[in-house]
């Protein structure tokens, strides 16, 4: 005669029963995101300590925040939104109020979004590292001081770039085959690199980080298409538009400094196209 199967210990059972009650605590939390319970359950549950009081720690969590979390590790696009206006927006902003000459609100925006939810390979985003103990806040904050440093030591950098000697920038390194192409820009390195700085500087916060996920940070569209939360066709064509608004407003600052032929300009638009990319790793690495 075969023995029936045992029940689960009580105190699994009320552990599971927690857990349940867990996931529709955060669903309730959050209506608007998509994210299967069992999705969340297991996110939950592999964060539990797994000695000690597993209860009273469970009910100890912050399980909106971790629900929130677990949307965007997931790539819920509601979920991303959410998270960068409740919670990255609004520590970035009190960072920023704080430090009178720091980095720009949008850049430290940016910057704390990719910290936290670019793919890292084959490890998940870093988000997934947040474990309900304590506050979301209070966890994106330690991530907001440290990317306002490292905007400022990059900024620091750039600086010391552009009054160094000339041979230690990277234009300077990016000699081409055509011999006219770098007949122009030793010619015109000046006009060109204010030109250029002037053009990036108009750009809009979302055009410039753009251009520096996918060229300074080597970024694919499908990375950076997580990262924004949209589709990879969308991150592509912020590319391209990037691209070309940088290109347009590179010429137009020109052509309000130099007076050219008609050979003369198109040579220059030429040139920068050639120059586009290392200028960028210029002004915008770190």
């Amino acid at each position: 005669m075969s023995t029936p199967p045992s029940s689960p210990p009580a105190d699994a059972r009320s552990l599971a029963a927690a857990l349940a009650r867990a996931v529709s605590r955060g669903a309730a939390a959050w209506p608007g995101l998509e994210v299967a319970p069992a999705t969340f359950q297991a996110h939950l549950e592999a964060r539990v300590p797994g000695e000690g009081d597993r209860m009273a720690a469970l009910e100890a969590m912050a399980i909106e925040d971790l629900y929130l979390a677990c949307a965007c590790v997931h790539g819920d696009r509601r979920a991303i939104a959410a998270f960068t206006e409740r919670f990255v927006r609004v520590s970035v902003a009190a960072a920023v109020r704080s430090r009178r000459d720091g980095p720009a609100a949008d850049d430290m925006v940016q910057l704390v979004l990719e910290k936290l939810l670019a793919p890292r390979g084959e490890l998940p985003p870093r988000l997934a590292e947040f474990s309900g103990q304590g506050g979301l806040r209070a966890w994106v904050r330690v991530t907001v001081v440290r990317a306002g440093i490292d905007l400022e030591r990059a900024q620091a950098r750039r600086i010391v770039a552009d009054t160094g000697e000339p041979a230690e920038n990277l234009e300077e390194l990016a000699t081409t085959t055509d011999p006219e192409l770098d007949y122009l820009k030793r010619h015109y390195r000046e006009a060109f690199r204010e030109a250029f700085a002037a053009a990036l500087a108009e750009l809009d916060p979302r055009s410039r980080n753009t251009l520096r996920q996918h060229l300074v940070e080597r970024l694919s569209i499908d990375q950076i298409g997580a990262l924004q939360g949209v589709h990879r066709a969308t991150a592509a064509r912020w590319i391209a538009r990037s691209r070309e608004e940088l290109l347009t407003g590179t010429r137009e600052q020109l052509r309000g400094r130099l007076h050219l032929s008609e050979g003369e300009y198109a040579s220059i638009m030429r040139l920068i196209d050639s120059m586009l990319e290392v200028s960028v790793q210029r002004l915008l690495s770190g």
